[in-house]
């Protein structure tokens, strides 16, 4: 059945006649959406596609409520690295965005493998700084995980404020990556 395009005294001639058709098509549907879902009519639609996507047919309830529970750890995961993301790139604002972006993403994990606090710092920069051996990086972690256990105690970032980060020597990069991971990983310990 060829459906007439919609009334062109509307539209103008604006319109290429293939648009004109697509609009005609959905002019004429015989289903439209419920947009008030008060009204009775509503209900029997709503019902109808529930029915019709019915997860129970599928999985049973002790799926879906363990699938939906995974998923919303999920969400949850996602959401707490964007916001630490987020406060990373606030607090450290001459850092590479990459960097403090690759540190947000290893806190989580780091704080699950490790119990050490210079292990978990070690474990954000390591994938970061592969030129460096991890003995290397927990040399330089120790002092700064201890330094940062007391109470608002303040770590200078080493150069990061003064000069741009491409010319900060490797040590001071290390240091700096250290530093933001542990501040990530106390957001991380705020947060929970």
């Amino acid at each position: 059945m060829a459906t007439q395009p919609p009334d062109s005294q509307y539209f103008g001639d604006s319109l290429p006649d293939a648009e004109m058709e697509l609009l005609a098509t959905v002019v004429q549907t015989d289903v439209a959406y419920p947009w008030n879902p008060a009204q009775l009519e509503s209900e029997a639609y709503l019902a109808d596609l529930e029915q019709k996507f019915s997860l129970s047919d599928c999985f049973s309830d002790s799926d879906i409520d363990q699938k939906s529970q995974a998923l919303f750890a999920q969400l949850e995961q996602v959401w707490l690295t964007r916001a630490l993301q987020k406060f990373l790139c606030d607090k450290f604002t001459g850092v590479p965005e990459d960097f403090l972006t690759r540190i947000a993403q290893s806190v989580e994990n780091a704080t699950v493998k490790y119990q050490s606090l210079a292990d978990q710092m070690v474990e954000c920069v390591l994938n970061i700084l592969p030129q460096w051996a991890e003995e290397d990086l927990q040399v330089l972690a120790r002092p700064l995980a201890y330094a940062m256990r007391e109470a608002d105690s303040e770590v200078e970032l080493v150069g990061a404020k003064k000069r741009p980060w491409a010319q900060l020597s490797e040590i001071e990069q290390a240091r700096v990556g250290l530093t933001v991971a542990r501040y990530a990983i106390s957001q991380l310990e705020i947060s929970d």
